[in-house]
């Protein structure tokens, strides 16, 4: 998961409201969620959050084309920086003021859809449909590309000849969209790609990717439009198979190096990695019941489990805030990726770490740029 559509964020640090609400007004009756917000808004207000901050939040949980089961939302110096509507309440509803805005719930409960495209081949032509949704808002964005139908005319041609033209055109179909796939690939930065459709347009299509594209694609049996529900579904299930696949190669990965010094494990090694820009990926076990804190300063880097380290490191006035909220920061503004494990990876057991976590110890671990 990259986070580096994240740094607008930190562009200023301090007084940041970080709100998690169940804003569920189907299956509850209305004045619930007023209930909720006004006693969430009594606790940011008596802890010194701004009246037009707590306002400005107001406004978004109150905006109904924002409707969802449950809303994250973060504010400060009264303007809202980003706000989601969440597909399910909130696994902890939270009203918190602080330094920095306290992300990883949201990254933990509903990350940032993965970037693909969505292809239904034709013999006539096809359909490429580009999902991604690492935006301000936190929505899908998805643009689309219809391509036109090529029809031939039998006329006084022969049959074998009008055969011929029938498959000339499939195959310049097929060329034409393998094109544009190729191209919304490289300009939305996606590496997966699902293809539903005609059988044999499928494979005309396929032989015409590139490699790398080609090596990704998964096929859906399945004639089907682009933006259709089941194609979604599908796109889902394949996305979340790789998604697995890739942490736990990661992982692998992570274990070998870290034996040879180019690997790091425990909450304060990672800190000082990321503090360094040294970490490529960071490996958390999801814990929200987490109390672990950091000391932080105005860089993006800045962080670490004591106040004396930053000192150290020439931050004048460092200030404590919880840890995976500083790591967030960090891991958004040096380019490291973020990989929450599954639990079958997570060794629990022993008592003087965070949450109980021997493996990654306290339950982080990072594989690094270089050796340090």
């Amino acid at each position: 998961m990259k986070l580096d559509f994240l740094r607008p964020l930190y562009d200023e640090i301090g007084g940041y409201v970080s709100v998690y609400l169940d804003t569920d007004r189907v299956h509850e009756y209305p004045q619930a969620v007023e209930l909720r917000w006004r006693t969430a808004r009594e606790k940011l207000a008596a802890a010194g959050a701004s009246p037009a901050t707590l306002d400005a939040v107001a406004r978004t949980l109150a905006d109904r084309d924002l409707a969802a089961p449950g809303t994250a939302v973060f504010a400060r110096d009264g303007t809202v920086t980003m706000s989601a509507g969440l597909h399910a309440p909130p696994r902890r509803q939270i009203a918190r003021l602080a330094a920095l805005p306290h992300l990883m719930p949201l990254l933990a409960q509903q990350p940032p859809p993965v970037p693909h495209l969505r292809v239904a081949a034709t013999r006539r032509g096809g359909e490429v449909l580009a999902v991604g949704g690492s935006g301000a808002w936190w929505r899908n964005w998805a643009t689309s590309r219809d391509w036109p139908l090529h029809k031939t005319s039998v006329g006084s041609w022969s049959q074998d000849r009008f055969q011929r033209s029938v498959e000339e055109t499939w195959e310049e179909n097929a060329k034409a969209l393998a094109a544009e796939v190729t191209r919304a690939a490289a300009a939305f930065g996606v590496r997966h790609v699902i293809v539903a459709g005609d059988v044999h347009a499928r494979s005309l299509l396929m032989v015409r990717l590139p490699k790398q594209l080609r090596e990704s694609v998964v096929v859906v049996e399945e004639e089907i439009p682009a933006d259709s529900q089941l194609l979604a579904d599908a796109a889902g299930r394949a996305l979340a198979a790789w998604a697995d696949h890739d942490v736990r190669a990661r992982f692998g990965d992570w274990q070998a190096r870290l034996a040879h010094g180019q690997a790091v494990e425990g909450l304060a090694a990672a800190m000082t990695a990321l503090g360094d820009g040294q970490v490529v990926d960071v490996f958390l076990a999801d814990d929200p019941a987490s109390t672990a804190t950091a000391w932080t300063g105005p860089a993006g880097q800045d962080l670490a489990v004591g106040a004396g380290e930053l000192r150290d490191r020439h931050v004048a006035d460092p200030v404590i805030d919880r840890a995976d909220a500083a790591l967030v920061r960090a891991m958004a503004t040096t380019n490291a990726e973020l990989h929450f494990l599954p639990e079958d990876l997570i060794e629990t057991g022993n008592p003087a770490a965070y949450g109980g976590i021997a493996r990654p110890l306290d339950g982080v671990g990072a594989t690094l740029r270089f050796a340090p």
